[in-house]
C-alpha cells in the first residue's frame, strides 16, 4: 500500500467537521441542554437537580429539595443543615433546637410571658398586649424599643397616670404620690394590689401623699368625689363613665367608654341615649370602631369610606381575614383544637367539656351537651351536639374547648367554629339576639364575647372549608385579646325556644398572629 498518495489536510478538516456535528448532536442547536428529568434548560445555569425551583449554582442544598431559608445565615440552607437540625443546639443555651423556643437567641430559662410560640428574648411583643416592645435587627438579633410601657405586662391601654413612662399595670406606684399600690413578685414577675388596710394607697390612681380619709372607709378624701367609681377623679375623661385606664382612641380629651365617635373618622360607632353613667349605647354604626376609616380617610388608610369587600360587617381597614378565602385544617395557617395538637413538639393539652349547671330543666333534660370529646378529636367528620330548650334567657349551656398546656393563642386572631344546621340559625335570628354567643377565655377569666361588643361580633359564612355541605358552616370571631379556650354557649334571651339543637364539629384558631389583609 502506498500511503503518500494520502491527502492528511484533508482527513483532518473531515475529522474535525465529523466532531463538531457530534457535540451538537449531544445537545440542541440553540445551546440549551437536557437535565437528568429529561427536561429542556436552556442554560445550563438554570439547572435545578432537585426541582424546588432553585437553580443548582443559587442551591446550598443542590440534592434536596427546600425552600430557601438559612436560619442561621451561614451560606448552608437549613434543609441540609446540621447546625440548625432539631438534634442540635445552634444558640447554645442548652436546649435543642426543636423544643427551643427561641433557637437562635441564647435564653436557657426558656421564658415566655404571653405562652405563645416564642420565647420572650425572641418575641417583638413579649407580653403579647399588641404593642411590640422589640424590632429584629437583620443579623437576627433582637433590640428593645422602649415603645411599650410594660413589656411583661399585658396593658394594650398604655394608661400612665403619673407620666412616668411606665404604665399602670407594673408601676407599684400608679400615680406618683410615694403611696405604692401594688406590689411586685420578683419570682412570678407579677403585681399583686396592696390592700389599704395594709398600707397600700387609698387612691391608688389619684394623688394623695397624705392618704387623708376623713370617714375611714377606707377610700381617701382625695377619690371620695369619684362619681363613676373608677378611682380617677382629676382630669376624668369620662367623670360619669367607669373607665380606670382612661383610654382614648382618637386623643380628642373624651374617653372611648364616653365617646360616640371613638376612632374620630367621622362615622359614630355609638349613640348617647342618656342613661348617665351607663355612657353611649353601641350601634355598630363604623364597622372599624377603633381604625379611622370614615370618607375623610379615603387615601389615608388605602381603603376609607367603610368598604367592606367580604361584606362581613367588618370594615378592610381592620379586618383580619378574607370570608370567602377562609378555611381551616391540619397544617393551615387556622388548625382546629384538637388532642393531637401540639407547638415546638408538645401537646397542647386540648380538651373538651360542657357546662349544664345553667339548665332550666334538671338532668339533662331538654339542655345539654353530648359527645364533647368528638369536637377534639382527629375524625374531623363527626361533632359534639348542644341542645336547649330556652324561656326569657333562663337557659344555658356551652361546650368549651380549652388548651391546658400553659400555651396561650395570640390575640391578634380569628376563630372559626365549625357548625352545622347554619341555615337554622339564621332563619331563628340566634346570632343577633344573644341566643348563641362565643367567647374566648384566659386562665378561666372571660376575655371577649360576642354579645354586641364592638369589633366581637358573630360572622356565619357558607358552606365550610373544613368539612364541606351546604348545612355546616363556620362561625367568625375576631379578637383582639390572648385566649387560651372557646366556649360556645346556647342560651340568651328568648321568650321560648323548644329544643334548639347545634352539631360543633371542630374549633379553630391560629398559633400566630393573623395580619390584617
Amino acid at each position: 500500500m502506498k500511503l503518500n498518495n494520502l491527502n492528511f489536510p484533508l482527513i483532518l478538516l473531515f475529522t474535525a467537521l465529523l466532531a463538531l456535528a457530534g457535540c451538537e448532536a449531544d445537545g440542541s442547536s440553540d445551546g440549551s441542554s437536557v437535565n437528568g428529568g429529561g427536561e429542556n434548560v436552556d442554560n445550563p445555569k438554570d439547572f435545578d437537580g432537585d426541582g424546588d425551583g432553585i437553580p443548582d449554582n443559587e442551591d446550598s442544598c443542590p440534592n434536596t429539595i427546600n425552600d430557601g431559608v438559612d436560619s442561621d445565615a451561614d451560606g448552608i440552607d437549613d434543609a441540609c443543615d446540621d447546625e440548625t437540625s432539631n438534634e442540635n443546639d445552634i444558640d447554645g443555651d442548652g436546649v435543642l433546637n426543636g423544643v427551643d423556643n427561641c433557637p437562635l437567641v441564647a435564653n436557657s430559662d426558656q421564658l415566655n410571658t404571653d405562652r405563645d410560640l416564642f420565647g420572650d428574648a425572641c418575641d417583638i411583643d413579649s407580653d403579647g398586649d399588641g404593642i411590640d416592645d422589640k424590632v429584629k435587627n437583620t443579623d437576627g438579633s433582637y433590640t428593645d424599643t422602649g415603645a411599650d410601657n410594660c413589656p411583661l405586662i399585658a396593658n394594650p391601654s398604655q394608661a400612665d397616670r403619673d407620666n412616668n413612662s411606665v404604665g399602670n399595670a407594673c408601676d407599684t406606684d400608679a400615680d406618683g404620690d410615694g403611696v405604692d399600690d401594688k406590689a411586685l413578685d420578683a419570682a412570678t414577675g407579677q403585681f399583686s394590689v396592696i390592700d389599704p388596710a395594709d398600707g397600700g394607697d387609698n387612691c391608688p390612681l389619684e394623688a394623695n401623699s397624705g392618704q387623708e380619709d376623713t370617714n375611714n372607709d377606707g377610700v381617701g378624701d382625695a377619690c371620695s368625689d369619684d362619681d363613676d367609681g373608677d378611682g380617677v377623679v382629676t382630669g376624668d375623661n369620662c367623670p360619669l363613665v367607669f373607665n380606670p385606664n382612661q383610654e382614648d382612641t382618637d386623643g380628642d380629651g373624651t374617653g372611648d367608654a364616653c365617646d360616640v365617635d371613638m376612632d374620630g373618622d367621622g362615622v359614630n360607632d355609638k349613640t348617647d341615649l342618656g342613661f348617665g353613667n351607663f355612657g353611649p349605647v353601641l350601634l355598630n354604626s363604623d364597622n372599624c370602631p377603633y381604625v379611622p376609616n370614615g370618607a375623610d380617610q379615603a387615601g389615608i388608610d388605602g381603603v376609607g369610606n367603610q368598604t367592606d369587600s367580604d361584606g362581613d360587617g367588618i370594615g378592610d381597614a381592620c379586618d383580619r381575614v378574607d370570608n370567602v378565602a377562609f378555611s381551616c385544617g391540619v397544617g393551615e395557617q387556622f388548625e382546629p383544637m384538637l388532642t393531637s395538637s401540639t407547638v415546638n413538639g408538645e401537646s397542647l393539652g386540648v380538651v373538651a367539656s360542657a357546662n349544664e349547671t345553667n339548665c332550666l330543666l334538671p338532668l339533662g333534660l331538654l339542655c345539654n351537651v353530648s359527645d364533647e370529646n368528638n369536637v377534639v378529636d382527629e375524625d374531623l367528620s363527626n361533632f359534639a351536639t348542644i341542645q336547649n330548650t330556652n324561656l326569657l334567657g333562663l337557659s344555658n349551656v356551652s361546650l368549651r374547648v380549652a388548651a391546658t398546656s400553659g400555651f396561650a393563642y395570640p390575640g391578634q386572631n380569628v376563630i372559626g367554629v365549625s357548625i352545622a344546621e347554619a341555615s337554622q340559625l339564621v332563619r331563628l335570628g340566634l346570632l343577633t339576639n344573644g341566643g348563641l354567643k362565643v367567647r374566648t377565655l384566659l386562665n378561666g377569666q372571660i376575655q371577649e364575647e360576642s354579645d354586641g361588643q364592638v369589633g366581637a361580633d358573630l360572622d356565619l359564612l357558607g358552606v365550610s372549608g373544613l368539612l364541606g355541605g351546604d348545612e355546616v358552616g363556620f362561625l367568625v370571631f375576631q379578637t383582639s385579646k390572648r385566649f387560651d379556650s372557646v366556649e360556645v354557649e346556647s342560651g340568651g334571651f328568648e321568650l321560648l325556644s323548644v329544643l334548639d339543637e347545634f352539631n360543633v364539629h371542630a374549633v379553630c384558631a391560629s398559633k400566630t398572629d393573623v395580619q390584617l389583609r
